[in-house]
């Protein structure tokens, strides 16, 4: 009985050592996205080490994964970023170490941490075209979604050129999530305007040019001319399982209300008519112009403001103008099969899953409306109904797009309400987007919306029926 006691006590050693042989610990302080984060493994053999980051129902990206490590301590440096770059919401965050031996043993250790505000960054530097006819007159609008309150840095330089700026810009910005506006006359350090050539324009926070965004634009010898308006008939493509279709759509200049954004263009019954029959938002409502007169009134058609309701009527042609689409991006809404698909220069991206209005026969006031949009501004996050509502974009004076919503518990986002209605008609009248990446989305999300379709980015959304 006795050998048979030592028997099992020499074999529970055996087993014991070999699990502790690769026992691992992980230790970090407070999280900051954006920030040099320290995380501090500790293993006996080594292996490899994944870490596994976890807040809340949407997955996070891993701060390492199958990394070779010996054995000791190692330190793991992290910013605290999900999947395309998207910061950790303050809040908390568990990390999980995982420790894979060579006798296929694995090991774990995990530890639960506040995630603080993120230092200064710049998600997004978007100008509102690609093409730009610079003659110190013209301006051209540079949004900048930034990380929090601060000073930042925005530069010009020519291409061939980068590190030798142009034009530079340093701004103390104290607004919240809402992206900062930096204006360009097209004149450089001299006050005279820039020549023609391809140029880039560089974001940065002050001190940490670490994490800048840039982009490119190009400055034209001669002014593109105005699109002239023009009967344009239906809007939206009939098939949209033809690329090329859907792209020609979302490229084709159109006309909207030739007022600020969100200022309502009034549709009359009749030419002359003191009538108005529905209203949709200036600027970023695109309308259908079915006939021109020589009296000056032109025949439109639109999904008026009111309840989604499509509607034929009259406007003065001076109460319109032509716009340019954002010539990169475009997308296309299917309330039918409430997807979103992105297109980049021609070809279909991803599509993510959305929820657009839910309507009744009796009461249609939340439709989302079908018809044809131009991103406008990008806003702060919102909270109704005990929901957050992150990266807004407005579609409309009403209808905005921007992530579904979540609600914080024990500091951490749960999107479960939300995420249950994805695919359905369920909101007031916006299209909200998944927040997930997944291989069918391709990385198309609502953060990646928000940081990528630049200002005037054209939107189809197509009817249900």
């Amino acid at each position: 009985m006795r050998k048979t006691a030592a028997a099992i006590t020499v074999i529970l050693l055996l087993i014991a050592a070999a699990f502790s042989s690769h026992a691992v610990t992980i230790e970090a302080g407070r999280i900051r996205p954006f920030d040099d984060n320290i995380l501090t493994v500790t293993s006996e053999d080594g292996g490899k080490l994944t870490i596994e980051a976890v807040s809340g129902t949407i997955p996070l990206e891993n701060p390492v994964t199958n990394l070779k490590i010996e054995g000791g301590t190692v330190e793991i440096h992290w910013n605290a970023l999900s999947f395309n770059g998207e910061p950790l919401t303050p809040g908390s965050v568990t990390l999980r170490a995982l420790l894979a031996g060579n006798d296929l043993t694995t090991e774990a250790a995990e530890i639960r941490l506040k995630v603080d505000s993120p230092k200064p960054a710049v998600f997004c530097c978007l100008p509102v075209t690609q093409t730009f006819y610079a003659n110190g007159k013209n301006v051209l609008r540079i949004e900048c979604a930034i990380s929090c309150k601060g000073t930042y840095e925005l530069q010009i330089a020519r291409k061939e050129k980068p590190d030798e700026a142009v034009w530079h810009n340093r701004t103390v910005y104290s607004g919240r999530g809402a992206p900062m506006v930096i204006s360009w006359d097209g004149k450089g350090k001299d006050h005279k305007v820039c020549p023609p050539g391809e140029y880039i324009i560089s974001a940065w926070p002050a001190n940490n040019s670490k994490y800048m965004q840039t982009a490119e634009i190009t400055l034209l010898p001669e002014p593109l001319p105005e699109p002239e308006l023009t009967v344009t008939g239906s809007l939206i493509p009939e098939d949209l399982t033809d690329d090329a279709a859907v792209w020609a759509a979302l490229m084709a200049p159109v006309a909207v209300g030739d007022g600020p954004e969100g200022k309502g263009l009034k549709i009359m019954n009749a030419k002359a008519g003191k009538e108005c029959i529905g209203t949709v938002s200036c600027r970023t409502v695109g309308v259908a112009v079915l006939e021109l007169y020589d009296d000056g009134w032109a025949k439109i058609g639109a999904w008026r403001q009111m309840d989604g309701a499509y509607i034929e009527g009259y406007v003065k042609t001076s109460k319109l103008r032509m716009v340019r689409p954002n010539t990169r991006y475009g997308a296309v809404v299917d309330k039918k099969k409430q997807t979103l698909t992105v297109y980049e220069n021609g070809k279909k991206l991803g599509t993510a899953m959305v929820s657009t209005g839910f309507t009744t026969a009796e009461d249609r006031t939340a439709d989302t409306h079908s018809g044809i949009y131009l991103l406008g501004t990008r806003m702060d996050g919102f909270g109704t109904d005990g929901h957050t509502y992150a990266y807004p974009i407005r579609m409309e004076r009403l209808n905005l797009i921007h992530q579904m919503g979540y609600e914080m518990k024990n500091g951490e986002r749960d999107f479960s309400a939300e995420m249950e209605t994805l695919g359905t008609m369920a909101s007031h009248g916006c299209v909200r987007v998944d927040a997930r990446i997944t291989e069918e989305n391709n990385g198309i999300n609502a953060w990646w919306i928000w940081t990528h379709m630049g200002h005037d980015s054209k939107i189809i959304v197509t009817p249900e029926d």
